[in-house]
């Protein structure tokens, strides 16, 4: 508790004036793919509901999955906390004005992100050229399909790019609809068993950083609200550490996988709350290359530090 306490005056501190009345509701996004254990476990143990009913207010767990679509959420005033957001969806609507800041990290895993193909297509990267690719735009797939052109000397514009959900992705790539997917976590697993393969996955391509982002002006007026939802937030981490097996056994239902393929994707991720000098430089160098590759008019860039990252969020423990 004196963890929590030492927070909520950190958030006070660092993000503005405590202050308004208490909303009656806050609004919380549920985002379970690609492999987001925590949020699993919080929501399947009650522990957000748990840390809010202290103050009298419930909890509304809207499923917003794109990125793009929870930041528009945030600009909005429709939902208070984004609980995992691509860090390329955060740089871009910060620089295209959205009033939000990341309040931590979500989770860093390379090598859970993947261009997947049926047993028939593409072979190699350079084979992408004029072939149909599927999967979720503004996201660190939509970077990872950028990247992993880019490093074949093409460009968006040599394929076709058609926007889906990872789940309608993964379902037009095994009805061979399209060439490619960009697909994560159990959706690989579903596409692997049908015979799929994937060209690459982002290891040494990106190094993303998901991230929980808030409203501004929630966060400056409610730093003891904000100081809840990490209260919850660490009592998964917790549950996650002291008891693996049941934590997995709770993701892989709510994903409907097995526990084997449950147990592979853990070990993909780390779910370390607390930013670092390195998430800065990554977001930094995402920066640089969505600017680089078109995503980002150099002229909206922003300083990740400064403008993005509130101050506690490098205080998490």
């Amino acid at each position: 508790m004196k963890l929590l306490t030492a927070l909520g005056l950190v958030l006070a501190l660092t993000l503005g004036p405590a202050a308004a009345q208490q909303p009656k509701t806050v609004r919380v996004t549920y985002v379970t793919a690609p492999f987001n254990v925590p949020s699993i476990v919080m929501r399947q143990k009650g522990f957000l509901d748990e840390a809010f009913a202290k103050f009298g207010i419930k909890v509304e767990n809207p499923v917003i999955t794109s990125g793009a679509q929870q930041t528009q959420a945030i600009a909005a005033g429709e939902i208070d906390i984004a609980s995992v957001l691509g860090g390329t969806s955060a740089i871009l609507a910060r620089a295209n004005g959205v009033d939000l800041k990341v309040v931590a990290a979500y989770a860093r895993s390379p090598k859970a992100y993947f261009l997947m193909t049926r047993a028939d297509g593409p072979a190699k990267l350079a084979d992408l050229k004029g072939k149909k690719v599927a999967g979720p735009k503004g996201t660190v797939l939509n970077q990872l399909l950028v990247s992993a052109l880019a490093s074949q000397k093409l460009t968006l514009n040599d394929v076709e790019y058609i926007n889906m959900d990872l789940s309608a992705a993964r379902a037009a790539l095994l009805a061979g609809q399209v060439d490619v997917a960009t697909l994560a976590g159990a959706d690989v697993t579903v596409v692997e068993k049908a015979g799929g393969k994937p060209l690459t996955s982002g290891e040494g391509l990106i190094k993303p950083t998901t991230v929980i982002g808030a409203r501004s002006a929630f966060a400056e007026q409610h730093p003891e609200l904000l100081a809840a939802y990490f209260e919850a937030h660490k009592k998964a981490l917790d549950f996650m550490a002291r008891n693996p097996e049941e934590a997995l056994e709770i993701a892989a239902r709510e994903q409907k996988i097995s526990i084997e393929d449950a147990r592979a994707q853990i070990k993909l991720y780390d779910f370390t709350p607390a930013m670092t000098d390195d998430d800065v430089a990554n977001l930094t160098a995402d920066q640089s290359f969505m600017v680089e590759a078109g995503m980002l008019p150099k002229a909206k860039a922003i300083d990740i530090k400064t403008n993005l990252i509130a101050p506690s969020a490098f205080a998490l423990k």
